[in-house]
């Protein structure tokens, strides 16, 4: 009798080089920007200063930037879908509540916690000076 042996099979994809060392890119990229920050600082001037809108507060190239990062994420979703959602709408629902209810409490109660936290540890850390 003939043992069958099951092999692993090998499937196709998996991470890429840059999504597999996509926190490296992320820190270089940081690290550049300080570089170039410390370098050329009135490049830097000059790019805070693009705003769309006299004193709108809104960053042009930072606005740029973001919609070329979300841009792609939103290719992939499939549009089609979009329709079906109101004949199961439990998880958009959930997302809503979760969103609009949940999350706001919980980051107007963080404040004041975090505040107290930070003061009772910098009261722990004065010591007097012997002079």
């Amino acid at each position: 009798m003939s043992q069958i042996v099951a092999q692993p099979v090998k499937t196709s994809g998996g991470l890429g080089t840059f999504e597999r060392y996509l926190s490296v890119w992320v820190a270089l990229c940081m690290a550049a920007g300080v570089v170039l920050g410390k370098l050329l600082p009135a490049a830097v001037a000059g790019l805070r200063g693009i705003e769309f809108g006299k004193g709108s507060q809104i960053n042009a190239p930072i606005a740029v930037l973001i919609w070329l990062m979300i841009t792609p994420m939103m290719m992939k979703v499939d549009f089609s879908s979009v329709r079906n959602v109101g004949k199961r709408p439990a998880g958009l629902l959930v997302t809503l509540f979760i969103n609009w209810v949940v999350n706001p409490s919980r980051w107007r109660s963080l404040p004041g916690p975090f505040s107290a936290w930070c003061s009772r540890i910098s009261s722990h850390q004065r010591k007097p000076i012997n002079t």
